[in-house]
């Protein structure tokens, strides 16, 4: 009877599969999210947001107004882009944004530069907030940087631009259809264009190789999200004028300070759930890749150099991705393991990423690698000077004598263990 209602179970429980991993999925990014300080994150770059956004507006209009076929549709644009991202206050934000944009046109050189060095400073500011989020330890040369800024600076408004004028032109044609169908895939474009804008995010800016999927699905997470918050933050803003009858006529601004907090909030989980989908499928040894055991530490740390000594006997390196698919540890595992072997100066990367072993394996023993791990036991002598009891002096001896044991035992050659493991994988296998 158990058996049949446990079988009963597993197949009422298998169409319910992808929900239950998605559902799992999203708690280990709200389980990121809270240890890497995303509301503390978000902050940080609601404020940033406020002061580069006038010359953002600034550039985005410019180029709008530099190309004539895109002239016609400025207001267009500029409406459908705070009606949809700010809701509620979105025609009071373009109103003084419209302003701030005209005085900021009359601005001296140095007044410019100023303004334009607030616009580099959010990039700057979203770049480390994901980096952190991908665990990047090193961001990408200036140059790059900028040039990318730059970049995304002056297309996104073109394509943006395009987009508005074809999407305005069927909508001009499918009302006068009058077809609901057809309504009802247009009121989904603002989803869609989010989705495919978080997700560019994802991809272009962190110092990370992003798969498109995962992009794509912490996108449509965030995206939907945004959706879901704007329904919800206008209901709450008309339901709940705490603000309004607070601040009066300026209740605006931390109205519009409230809602850039929670978009920013909303894109950083995004980002979460999309670097955690690798973790996910490599079956990571624990969930935030700390408080590994020693033991833990020295088997990844031999799994590592295994896929690259490999590597390096065809004459090429593995970049960190590839590194990632090969083992099941999980992607902040490898991350810490190969920061601490960098630093050890057992493993080195190349100016495109790659990594390779820049140790000897012939010679470099296990013993060795347990050493530089800081896995051997130290110290022992040192701690019996200065506790003052009679068994300690006995003690830091056993110590002893077990640390050189240990040490006598795992005094192999690496590359021994790899050709003792070779020896015996099917050599038609693909490694």
């Amino acid at each position: 009877m158990a058996g049949g209602a446990g079988l009963l179970w597993e197949r009422a429980a298998k169409p319910l599969a992808p929900l239950i991993d998605a559902a799992g999925i999203l708690r280990h990014a709200a389980h990121r999210f809270s240890r890497d300080k995303g509301f503390v994150s978000a902050s940080a770059l609601t404020y940033t947001t406020l002061l580069a956004l006038v010359p953002l507006l600034t550039v985005v209009f410019a180029i709008f107004t530099a190309f004539p076929a895109y002239g016609r549709v400025r207001k267009q644009a500029e409406t459908l882009l705070f009606q949809n991202l700010v809701p509620q206050v979105g025609d009071q934000i373009q109103a003084y944004a419209g302003t701030f944009v005209a005085k900021a046109g009359a601005l001296t050189g140095f007044g410019i530069v100023g303004l334009t060095a607030t616009a580099i400073l959010l990039f700057f500011s979203i770049e480390s907030a994901l980096n952190s989020i991908w665990r990047a330890a090193e961001p990408r040369p200036l140059l790059i940087r900028l040039l990318s800024f730059w970049a995304v600076l002056t297309m996104a408004p073109l394509v943006l631009g395009g987009s508005l004028s074809l999407g305005l032109g069927a909508m001009a044609q499918f009302k006068v259809g009058g077809s609901p169908v057809l309504i009802f895939l247009l009121s989904l474009l603002p989803l869609l264009f989010e989705t495919l804008a978080f997700s560019f995010m994802y991809v272009a800016i962190p110092n990370r190789e992003v798969g498109w999927k995962d992009a794509l699905i912490g996108g449509a997470v965030a995206g939907l999200a945004t959706e879901l918050a704007k329904t919800g933050f206008s209901l709450y803003v008309t339901l709940f004028p705490t603000y309004e009858a607070i601040y009066g006529a300026v209740s605006v601004v931390p109205t519009f300070l409230l809602w850039l907090y929670l978009l920013w909030s909303i894109v950083l989980f995004g980002a979460e759930v999309a670097a955690s989908l690798p973790e996910w499928r490599a079956g990571r040894l624990n969930e935030n890749g700390e408080g590994l055991t020693g033991g833990q530490r020295l088997m990844a740390a031999v799994a590592i150099l295994d896929v690259l000594h490999q590597a390096s006997r065809r004459g090429v390196g593995l970049r960190r991705e590839t590194i990632t698919r090969r083992l099941s540890v999980g992607a902040p595992v490898i991350d810490d393991m190969l920061h601490i072997l960098r630093r050890t100066h057992w493993v080195e990367r190349s100016g495109r990423g790659a990594w390779m072993v820049s140790r000897d394996l012939h010679k470099a023993t296990l013993a060795e690698l347990r050493a530089a791990l800081d896995l051997a036991i130290r110290g022992e002598k040192v701690m019996a000077g200065r506790l003052d009891n009679a068994w300690a002096a006995a003690t830091a001896g056993l110590i002893t004598n077990a640390e050189q044991s240990g040490q006598e035992m795992l005094n192999v050659s690496l590359a021994t263990i790899f050709a003792s493991q070779n020896d015996q994988t099917n050599p038609s296998e693909p490694a």
